[in-house]
């Protein structure tokens, strides 16, 4: 009679307790999406932007770059004071927007500042937000004018980021409401940019 094998009886594990570790790892990051990208420096730790809603330019507030923005505006546009251009900007000066990147390279910057300026009357500019790192500014402004044919008040606002080098302004992108500034000059027709969203001409 052949022998048989019988199965092992297993061991009674009702009365032991398994002991399960909770681990946790750190995900692992890609050594391409940790590093900086070109030419940017990379934030230590604690470091935080400067920020300031509304920017006071009487204040104390250790914000350099938005200063050199706000003398910009305040000496350029505000006060017609052409002489200041080479002040805070170069020949190099990267300058991208509707208006501004007329300038380059057709035309001196101060030739567009003069022609914007001859349509609007006098301009007052409010940084309603204004953020800064190491070397980029950011805001958000507020321009108080009128139409000199009649005297109308308006308001137009625009965002603007710029890079600051050496003192001097080497980046300059602007986004600016035109279409409201011409619309309130009589130069394009009111409510322009809701026709144009219908696919109208206008005419």
């Amino acid at each position: 009679m052949r022998n048989r094998m019988l199965p092992r009886p297993r061991p009674d594990t009702g009365s032991q307790k398994v002991e399960m570790t909770k681990t946790t790892s750190t995900p692992q990051v890609s050594p391409r999406r940790a590093s900086p990208a070109r030419g940017q420096v990379p934030a230590s730790a604690g470091e935080y932007p400067n920020m300031a809603a509304p920017f006071d330019p009487g204040s104390s507030a250790d914000m350099p770059l938005t200063r050199v923005l706000h003398f910009w505006f305040e000496e350029v546009w505000c006060k017609g004071n052409l002489d200041a251009v080479p002040q805070v900007m170069t020949q190099n000066t990267l300058i991208s927007g509707a208006v501004s990147a007329l300038a380059e390279p057709e035309c001196d910057y101060r030739e567009v500042v003069a022609a914007l300026r001859n349509l609007l009357g006098p301009m007052k500019v409010t940084f309603t937000h204004a953020m800064e790192t190491r070397d980029w500014v950011s805001v958000r402004l507020l321009v108080d004018t009128s139409d000199p044919k009649d005297g109308n008040d308006f308001q137009i606002t625009g965002q603007v980021m710029a890079r600051v080098a050496d003192g001097k302004i080497a980046e300059l992108h602007s986004n600016m409401d035109y279409f409201k500034m011409f619309e309130q000059l009589g130069q394009l027709p009111p409510e322009a940019m809701a026709i144009c969203m219908t696919g109208e001409r206008l005419r």
